[in-house]
């Protein structure tokens, strides 16, 4: 998904696959502590619900611990073994967003975009217009959520790149419409908004392709 969403022109954290522990602690060396490790199957949807995401990894020991205890827990929990992972460097200095992407039956594809992480749930604060949009429409949707406050800086926190922000998601609104036939669903969460002039990136994505059939 990173990588589709990256070949399309959005901007996605460097992330590595990884095949094994050699493998993974060779690519935290050349990314830079600290590091996240995450379970990457494709039939592994949230990975999260499956014991699938290690955070703030510090050090090759930790990053060891960590590979061994996820392999083995999500093996258990999936009876199956687990074969790949992604490693990426930690980001932590901005505003968790969310971006995605759905079909509609009336409107076709539908771009969506709200708060991320814990607030996407417990505020349902999100916006919807349908693809493709501009900038300038972009604009206004990230003003349309009643949360915007907290991207203009609050509590000493600097101001979001706003500009960034809206940049990637009339990107990705093109990409749903130019890929309205193959694609059913997108989901970037979290969409890292950094500070003023500091860009924004993809720590993680999910692209589900429509069915054959339909």
């Amino acid at each position: 998904s990173l990588r589709f969403l990256k070949a399309a022109g959005l901007p996605v954290v460097d992330a590595r696959l990884v095949g094994s522990v050699d493998a993974a602690e060779a690519a935290a060396a050349a990314l830079g502590f600290p590091v996240a490790l995450k379970v990457a199957a494709d039939d592994i949807l949230h990975k999260s619900d499956v014991g699938g995401v290690a955070l703030g990894l510090k050090s090759l020991p930790a990053l060891r611990e960590a590979y061994a205890a996820m392999a083995a827990g999500v093996a258990a929990k999936t009876g199956r073994p687990v074969e790949t992972f992604l490693v990426a460097p930690m980001i932590a200095d901005g505003v968790e967003t969310v971006l995605g992407v759905h079909r509609d039956p009336v409107f076709g594809p539908v771009v969506m975009f709200g708060l991320g992480g814990i607030f996407v749930e417990a505020l349902g604060d999100v916006v919807f217009r349908a693809a493709p949009i501009g900038r300038d429409e972009a604009h206004r949707m990230i003003r349309g959520i009643r949360s915007f406050r907290i991207l203009q800086g609050v509590r000493g926190r600097p101001p979001a790149d706003i500009d960034a922000l809206a940049a990637a998601l009339a990107r990705l609104s093109v990409i749903a419409a130019a890929h309205a036939d193959t694609i059913e669903s997108i989901d970037v969460n979290p969409f890292l908004v950094r500070a003023n002039g500091q860009g924004a990136v993809a720590l993680d994505a999910l692209v589900i392709p429509r069915k054959a059939s339909e």
